[in-house]
């Protein structure tokens, strides 16, 4: 019977995230190792326990955002052999589009061209100084962007140096309805494209909410009342804005990514998750090291890349023509 140490004294129900699965002998090892301490349970069986009825503990409900092919060649026959559910989180836009999201686009840039010119046509774009904004990441940067803006800087190092656009890296939206009608999967909503909603305007953050439920609804041809914010990091991401258009969109539950237990106090509509960053680090004594100590675990560890955030958005001036939120 898996037991998690903490659960006589507090609440460890938990929610894993994960983007890509590198591979299935790994992914694997992983549920395996999560297994040991928490019964893996579907999400709809998570938002019952959120009221307290039934009580229970030490419960794990797995979910994948954006759609990497990943999940279907790797980590859905792991799911099938351990009978595991999942939730995969879509930008139905995005996937109908047959493109990619913005940042798969960026590391394939990343791979061609140098930081530095990358970052030089952010600077050109928006207006800010070129040397103010040097020691900032490229994620940092580009997470401080309305999506439009994240387009256009991509298109423009594309120009500039003769690149075409990344490989396909995502299933289809028919694949995704398809997935729905798994007996381990379901769909959730992650936005219409996977902008920074908080970076957006009232009306662009409404259309991205509120498309992405009712084009996955009428995919579907159910209710879709689950949704994953992108990026996801209170205050950077989303707030009070973002949770009331959700409630009004219908959904119930809404995951960040900001890590946490969940008990029966915990806001649905900021429910937290661990990350897996899926990668050779990610050994089972990581990952148990992670899970015991994961109401510290933001604390402990270096989150360098929302510290530059708030630094960056605290130094640079939003230029004309770069609409944000509330506009």
């Amino acid at each position: 019977m898996p037991f998690h140490p903490l659960s006589p004294i507090a609440a460890t129900n938990l929610v894993l995230t994960l983007h890509r699965t590198p591979s299935a002998a790994w992914f694997h090892q992983a549920l395996t190792t999560v297994g040991r301490l928490y019964r893996f349970v579907t999400a709809d069986e998570v938002q019952a326990r959120l009221g307290g009825q039934p009580r229970g503990n030490g419960l794990c409900h797995v979910t994948f955002d954006d759609g990497d092919r990943s999940f279907v060649e790797t980590a859905l026959p792991v799911l099938e052999t351990l009978r595991v559910p999942a939730t995969l989180f879509i930008a139905p836009e995005v996937l109908a589009s047959g493109g990619n999201y913005w940042f798969q686009e960026l590391r394939h840039l990343r791979q061609q061209v140098d930081d530095a010119s990358i970052r030089r046509q952010v600077a050109a774009h928006t207006g800010w100084d070129e040397a103010q904004i040097a020691p900032f990441s490229l994620a940092a940067l580009f997470k401080t962007l309305p999506l439009a803006s994240i387009w256009a800087v991509i298109a423009a190092v594309q120009q500039a140096h003769g690149l075409a656009p990344a490989p396909p890296a995502n299933i289809t939206l028919a694949e995704a309805a398809a997935l729905d009608r798994h007996p381990l999967v379901a769909i959730g909503a992650h936005s219409l494209s996977h902008p920074v909603l908080a970076n957006e305007s009232d009306a662009e953050a409404e259309r991205q909410i509120r498309g992405s439920v009712e084009r996955l609804t009428s995919l579907l041809g159910r209710p879709v009342r689950h949704f994953a914010y992108p990026n996801g990091a209170a205050g950077l991401d989303y707030g009070p804005r973002e949770q009331a258009l959700l409630a009004a969109a219908g959904i119930e539950l809404a995951f960040t990514t900001d890590s946490g237990f969940i008990g029966p106090a915990t806001e649905p509509l900021a429910l937290p998750r661990a990350g897996l960053a899926a990668s050779d680090r990610e050994t089972p004594p990581w990952i148990l090291a992670k899970l015991l100590l994961l109401p510290v675990w933001d604390r402990l560890r270096q989150d360098q890349e929302n510290q530059q955030r708030r630094r960056l958005a605290s130094i640079v001036s939003q230029p004309a023509g770069i609409q944000r939120a509330g506009a």
